[in-house]
């Protein structure tokens, strides 16, 4: 086909020639056309013009690596932050930011615990807990309040009304005045704390500009709140108030407090009142009592 005639596309920035062919021939496969380029008279555009305005290919360029590293960002980030209160996280006091934690009892299960760590010398404001589902196959303690020997949590009231827990266990600790009212029903109790009067009645300061922790109508695996530092930490109020569970221990060690109420609670895991659920160890010391609790045969499920 050497006389075909070349044909020529132009735009407004770059012509391109199409290809000549020639014909060769190979034994009896019979002859076959290809393609002889012609030169490209700029092999690589710079520019385009579509509707009457200039699109850079270099910009087109920018934007292409923008979307890529936009979308690595994303991807390199990861999952979402986590903010109270949401569960399966310890919240480092008193950011509201927590980290991911893993359960020691099940490690390979998502954790579903909400844990506020109390770094010495920390004030809080108030730790309010309301209408919360607490419980997991195999745990010993679904609430757990902690200080430690040299580092005590001081609360000015410590409330505890209105929940549900198959035992509840008391030591280490120090309440100015303690009232259990009548309607606080337990199968069996034990108040066995010692009596001393050189305790002072806890009265916390201002909250004013310091952090609280809420939560309310939640289903969690357990609840920890715990001093991990040197010194004291200081709340004004915790209340706990609705919060129910069907396995696991309500435990508390290393409280100073005010005031601690327990008002329309029931306890019990066996059903048997002479078997103590409710109990408060010798190593609690404390200046007044009102014990109106009320022995049932109650076997929480």
């Amino acid at each position: 086909m050497g006389d075909d005639k070349q044909k020529k596309f132009r735009n407004k920035k770059f012509s391109l020639r199409l290809p000549s062919f020639t014909s060769i021939k190979l034994g009896g496969f019979g002859s076959f056309k290809l393609p002889v380029f012609g030169k490209l008279s700029n092999p690589f555009p710079t520019g385009l013009y579509l509707g009457g305005g200039k699109l850079i290919v270099i910009s087109l360029a920018t934007v292409a690596l923008g979307f890529v590293a936009s979308l690595f960002l994303l991807m390199s980030t990861g999952e979402q932050e986590i903010t109270w209160p949401m569960t399966g996280a310890v919240y480092e006091a008193p950011s509201m930011v927590g980290a991911r934690v893993v359960d020691e009892e099940t490690p390979m299960e998502a954790s579903q615990t909400l844990q506020i760590n109390l770094p010495g010398g920390i004030r809080l404001d108030a730790i309010n807990l309301v209408n919360i589902s607490l419980g997991k196959a195999a745990l010993a303690t679904a609430f757990q309040i902690a200080g430690t020997s040299t580092a005590y949590i001081v609360v000015d009231d410590l409330i505890i009304k209105n929940s549900e827990f198959p035992s509840m266990d008391f030591a280490n600790s120090e309440f100015y005045a303690i009232n259990a009212t009548t309607s606080v029903v337990a199968a069996g109790h034990t108040f066995n704390m010692t009596a001393t009067t050189t305790l002072s009645d806890i009265t916390i300061g201002s909250g004013r500009g310091v952090a609280s922790y809420d939560a309310e109508d939640m289903v969690v695996d357990r609840i920890i709140i715990a001093c991990t530092g040197s010194s004291d930490c200081v709340i004004d109020t915790i209340t706990i108030d609705g919060v129910k569970t069907w396995v696991g221990n309500f435990d508390l060690d290393y409280v100073k407090a005010g005031t601690l109420t327990m008002e329309t609670l029931r306890v019990g895991d066996d059903g048997d009142i002479n078997s103590a659920d409710l109990v408060i160890n010798s190593t609690v010391y404390f200046t007044s009592v009102t014990d109106g609790v009320v022995e049932e045969p109650i076997n929480i499920k």
